[in-house]
């Protein structure tokens, strides 16, 4: 007997159908590109800081910052201004901008709005004391040359009182 041999349907094969990438070609290179260099960003990063602590071979050292006199809190900020501002015999930092866009120094403005141009001159010299005292305090400046600078500010704020805004 003959054995008959099965006929294979060619139209009857059921199709696979392919699944659908979830990032499309065109998204993918774009945002592989942005990881890459996110990746090379970081360890970059992360050599330089490991070859920096291991060449300075436990030499660095935090150095704790002691100040003796704590920051100026706000209310020693805003009661400083209005000194100036009464001192110069105005209501407002903008007045005063306004006044020295004009073209006033602050001698004028002084003269002009009843202020006092000898408190002013004391309030500048007196800050500017200050601040010489904290730099010598800091080690930033010698005493002799603490010295020198105090001796020349009063000479230098009295110069100063006469300087003008130049338009540009």
């Amino acid at each position: 007997m003959k054995t008959a041999k099965p006929k294979t349907d060619k139209t009857k094969t059921a199709k696979v159908k392919q699944a659908k990438p979830v990032l499309q070609t065109a998204e993918f290179p774009s945002k592989t590109r942005i990881r890459l260099k996110r990746i090379w960003i970081v360890g970059t990063l992360a050599l330089g800081i490991t070859l920096g602590s291991g060449l300075a071979g436990g030499k660095v050292e935090a150095e704790a910052v002691y100040r003796e006199t704590p920051p100026a809190s706000i209310d020693e900020i805003r009661s400083g201004q209005d000194t100036f501002l009464h001192a110069l015999g105005t209501a407002s930092e903008q007045e005063v901008y306004d006044l020295m866009y004009e073209g006033l120094s602050l001698r004028e403005i002084a003269s002009i709005r009843g202020g006092s141009e000898r408190d002013l001159l004391a309030l500048q010299v007196r800050e500017l004391e200050q601040q010489l005292e904290q730099r010598l305090a800091d080690g930033q400046i010698t005493r002799e040359a603490y010295i020198a600078y105090k001796a020349e500010l009063p000479e230098i704020v009295a110069a100063s009182l006469d300087s003008r805004m130049e338009a540009d």
